[in-house]
């Protein structure tokens, strides 16, 4: 479980990281645009804790996406068969 839960927050930081990147936004200007603090945005981007889903969707929002569009990236960004039933 806690194998799965590393698995996770990496494919949400590349995720995140490749979009913020692909829409040119400086790492500082798209915290501060969306009200998000640099230490939260850090945690994220290196995998290193969890994030909230309010944390999330601020992210998500501020990429111009939806929760069911960031989804179908994310799950580019994991193991085939990461939500399949043990």
């Amino acid at each position: 479980m806690q194998e799965d839960n590393k698995t996770l927050r990496l494919a949400i930081s590349k995720t995140v990281s490749e979009l913020r990147k692909s829409h040119n936004k400086p790492y500082l200007k798209f915290c501060d645009e969306n009200s998000i603090a640099t230490s939260t945005y850090d945690n994220i981007i290196n995998g290193t804790s969890n994030t909230t889903v309010y944390n999330l969707s601020k992210i998500i929002k501020g990429l111009g996406l939806t929760f069911s569009s960031f989804g179908e990236l994310l799950d580019k960004n994991l193991p085939q068969k990461f939500w399949d039933e043990e």
